[in-house]
C-alpha cells in the first residue's frame, strides 16, 4: 500500500503580497520532513500553484492524498491561485473524488463559506476560518497543527493543540497583512483590534466524526526486513536467533537500522557481515534493555544461567515500559491537575522481586489516556495486543511469568535446550512489543549552562549523553559542542526520553525511576575523571526504612537483587559515594589493639560535606510522587 501524501498548495498575490507564505511553507515542511525521510508519508508542494497544478497533483496521486493544505488569499467562495480567483465548486468536486482524503485545510481568510460546498462534494472534514485572519497567526496556527501531527497526535488533538497555542500566545493582536481578498484592506486596518478568539474551526461530517478526530499520520511502516534478510539472520545465528529477528520489528519504527545492515558493493547492495547485527539491536534499544541483550551474547549455552538472563531481559524490558508510562501519568496528572491515583507502587523488596510490570501497562495506559495524549503514542499498539487474549504476546507473557516463579523455587535441570529456545522465543515477542522504543532516544542530562556571547543568540550547553550503545563503555557524555549546544533546555539531573534530540524541551523526564548514578556527584571540572564521564544506570527497586533502593543493570535482575554492590539507596552520604560504599560502611579491621587517638574525633560526626545525602533529590521526588498518586 502506498504511503499517504500531504499536498501543500501555496499561491501569492503581487498586489496583496503575503510576506510569510514562504515561511509557512518552510516551517510545515520542516515539521514533517522526518516522516517523509523515513517514508512513513510523502510530501508534495506547489509553491506557486495554479488551477492546473492542483488538478494535475490530484490526478497524479489519485486516492493517495490524505490532507490537502491551501495557503494564500481566500474568501467564502474562492481561493486565489496564481492565475487569479478559482471557483471553490470546481475544486470541491475534484477533492470529493479522492477516496482516502481525510482533511482539507484552507488557511486563508473567511473560508468557512466553502465548507458546505466541500461537504456536498464528498469531502469528510475541513479546517476553515470564520473571519479574516492575520498572516503571522495563520503561519503559527498551521505550524502548531502539523507539528502535532508529526508528533503522533490525531487530527482532533493537533487542532486542539494549535488553538490552545494561539490563545496562550496572543493577549491582543498586531495589525498585519490579512489573508482575504476582494475587500478594502485600508478600511480593515484603520483603528481595528482583533478578538483573541481563534477563528479556525474543524468541521466534520457527522458520519465521519470518529474517523477524522482519531486519524493519525503513520509512525511506522507495515513492512520491516525483506524476507531474504530474515532468512540470512536465521542461517547465521543459533543461540539468540529469535532475539536477532526482533530487528524485523525495530526497522518498522526506525528504517535507519536497515540501512546499517547493508552496504554498497559496486553497483549492488549487499548484506553486511552478520556479526554487526547484535550491536545494532543493542544500541537501538535504551541501554537498560540493551545491557540485558548484551549479556545474552555472553550466556549463549542452554543452561540455567541462560534462562536467568532471558528472564532478566523480559523483566527489565517490562520495567522500562512500566516506568515510562508511570512517569508520563505523573507528569500529566500534575499538568492537568487531575485527581489520578496509582496504588501499584512497589513497597518492599519482596513485592519488587515478584512484581509483574507488564501486567500494569494496560491499567496505567487507560488512566493516562483518559486525561492526556501519551508521550509515547505507540503504546496504543502494545495495549491493543495486551487486551487481545489470543494475541501471541499474552501467551508469551503468561509463559514467562510461570517460568519466573518456577526458576526461583525449583530450577529446571532437564531438557534445557528446548526450554531455553522456547523462552528465547517468548522473550523475542516481548522485545518486539517494545520495538517502538527504537524510534526514541534515552539521554542522561546532568548540568545545564546558559550561554549568551555578545551579538549571539541565547543557547544552552547541556552536560548530556545518549543511553544507547553497543557496550556499556560507550555510554560517554557528548564532548563535541554541536551535540551539547541547544536552543532549548531539558530538565537537569535526569534521564529523559525524546523522539528528536534537536527538540530537547519536548522530552519525558524519567526521574526518579531511571537514574544515572554519576549525575549526583557534584565535583569541579578539574576533579572529574574519565570514569565520571560515563553513565552508570540504575532502576528504582524497593522502599525500606524510609530509603529508596536502586539496582544496577550491569548484571541480571536476579543478581542485582542479591548483590549489594549492585545496589544504592537514598541515605548514602557523599563519603559513602566517593569511597565506593554502596550500602553501608564496612567494619574496620582491628588496629592491632592500639589506640591511635583517632576514634573519638571520627565519632563526633562526619563533616558537613560527607553528611550530605547524595540522592536526596530522588527521595524528595518519590515522596512527591506518592503524595500525588496514592
Amino acid at each position: 500500500m502506498d504511503t499517504p501524501l500531504i499536498f501543500f498548495a501555496y499561491a501569492n498575490d503581487a498586489d496583496e503580497h503575503l510576506n510569510l507564505l514562504k515561511e509557512e511553507s518552510r516551517m510545515l515542511f520542516r515539521a514533517l520532513e522526518e516522516l517523509d525521510r523515513k517514508e512513513y508519508i510523502k510530501l508534495y508542494r506547489e509553491e506557486s500553484a495554479q488551477s492546473k497544478d492542483v488538478f494535475d497533483g490530484f490526478t497524479r496521486y489519485k486516492d493517495r492524498i490524505a490532507i490537502f493544505h491551501y495557503g494564500g488569499h481566500a474568501n467564502g467562495t474562492h481561493l486565489r491561485l496564481e492565475e487569479g480567483a478559482s471557483d471553490a465548486r470546481g475544486l470541491a468536486r475534484l477533492m470529493g473524488e479522492q477516496e482516502n482524503l481525510k482533511l482539507v485545510f484552507l488557511n486563508g481568510c473567511s473560508s468557512k463559506g466553502q465548507v458546505q460546498t466541500l461537504f456536498d462534494a464528498g469531502v469528510k472534514a475541513v479546517i476553515a476560518t470564520s473571519v479574516p485572519i492575520e498572516d503571522r497567526k495563520a503561519t503559527e496556527f498551521a505550524q502548531q497543527f502539523y507539528e502535532g501531527l508529526a508528533h503522533k497526535r490525531s487530527i482532533g488533538q493537533a487542532f486542539d493543540l494549535a488553538t490552545a497555542y494561539l490563545r496562550t500566545r496572543y493577549g491582543d493582536s498586531v495589525n498585519v497583512r490579512y489573508r482575504d481578498f476582494l475587500i478594502d484592506f485600508s478600511q480593515k486596518l484603520k483603528g481595528k483590534t482583533e478578538s483573541t478568539e481563534v477563528p479556525w474551526g474543524l468541521y466534520i461530517k457527522e458520519e465521519h466524526r470518529e474517523e477524522i478526530l482519531n486519524y493519525k499520520l503513520p509512525y511506522y511502516r507495515p513492512i520491516g526486513l525483506p524476507k531474504d534478510m530474515i532468512q540470512y539472520i536465521g542461517k547465521n545465528f543459533s543461540a539468540n536467533r529469535y532475539i536477532m529477528l526482533v530487528l524485523d520489528e525495530m526497522c518498522k519504527y526506525n528504517p535507519d537500522i536497515y540501512s546499517q545492515m547493508i552496504e554498497q558493493r559496486g553497483e549492488e547492495m549487499a548484506k553486511k557481515d552478520s556479526r554487526h547485527y547484535p550491536g545494532l539491536i543493542i544500541q537501538n534499544f535504551p541501554w537498560p534493555i540493551g545491557s540485558q541483550i548484551r549479556l545474552l551474547r555472553l550466556y549463549d549455552k542452554p543452561n540455567v544461567e541462560r534462562l536467568e538472563h532471558l528472564l532478566s531481559t523480559y523483566i527489565i524490558t517490562s520495567q522500562v515500559l512500566y516506568y515510562i508510562l508511570l512517569s508520563d501519568l505523573w507528569e500529566q496528572s500534575r499538568a492537568k491537575e487531575a485527581k489520578t491515583k496509582w496504588k501499584a507502587l512497589q513497597q518492599s523488596k519482596e513485592n519488587y522481586a515478584s512484581m509483574d510490570f507488564l501486567a500494569q501497562v494496560v491499567p496505567l495506559y487507560d488512566q493516562l489516556s483518559a486525561i492526556s495524549v501519551p508521550f509515547v503514542s505507540e503504546y496504543e499498539i502494545l495495549v491493543a495486543a495486551l487486551k487481545d487474549k489470543d494475541n501471541p504476546l499474552n501467551k508469551a507473557h503468561a509463559f514467562l511469568e510461570g517460568l519466573r516463579a518456577k526458576i526461583q523455587s525449583d530450577p529446571p535441570f532437564s531438557d534445557l535446550d528446548t526450554l531455553c529456545q522456547k523462552t528465547e522465543q517468548a522473550v523475542s515477542l516481548i522485545l518486539r512489543s517494545a520495538s517502538f522504543l527504537a524510534a526514541y532516544r534515552m539521554l542522561t542530562v546532568r548540568n545545564i549552562m546558559v550561554e549568551r556571547p555578545r551579538f549571539e543568540k541565547l543557547a544552552y550547553e547541556l552536560d548530556m549523553g545518549p543511553l544507547n550503545a553497543a557496550q556499556g563503555i560507550d555510554l560517554n557524555l557528548y564532548q563535541d559542542p554541536a551535540s551539547r549546544r541547544k536552543e532549548s533546555f531539558a530538565d537537569s539531573f535526569s534521564v529523559i526520553l525524546v523522539d528528536n534530540e534537536n527538540i530537547i524541551d519536548q522530552a519525558l523526564n524519567l526521574s526518579p525511576f531511571i537514574i544515572d548514578k554519576n549525575t549526583f556527584v557534584q565535583m569541579k571540572k578539574s576533579e572529574t575523571t574519565e570514569q565520571d564521564k560515563l553513565a552508570h544506570i540504575f532502576l528504582l527497586a524497593w522502599e525500606e526504612e524510609e530509603k529508596l533502593f536502586y539496582t544496577a543493570i550491569e548484571h541480571s535482575f536476579f543478581t542485582a537483587l542479591e548483590k549489594e554492590s549492585d545496589q544504592i539507596h537514598t541515605q548514602m552520604s557523599m563519603e559513602d559515594f566517593t569511597e565506593g560504599r554502596n550500602l553501608k560502611k564496612e567494619k574496620e579491621e582491628d588496629d592491632f589493639g592500639f589506640d591511635f587517638g583517632l576514634e573519638e574525633e571520627a565519632d563526633k560526626g562526619e563533616t558537613e560535606e560527607a553528611a550530605v545525602k547524595v540522592f536526596q533529590l530522588l527521595q524528595d521526588q518519590y515522596d512527591m510522587l506518592k503524595a500525588d498518586l496514592t
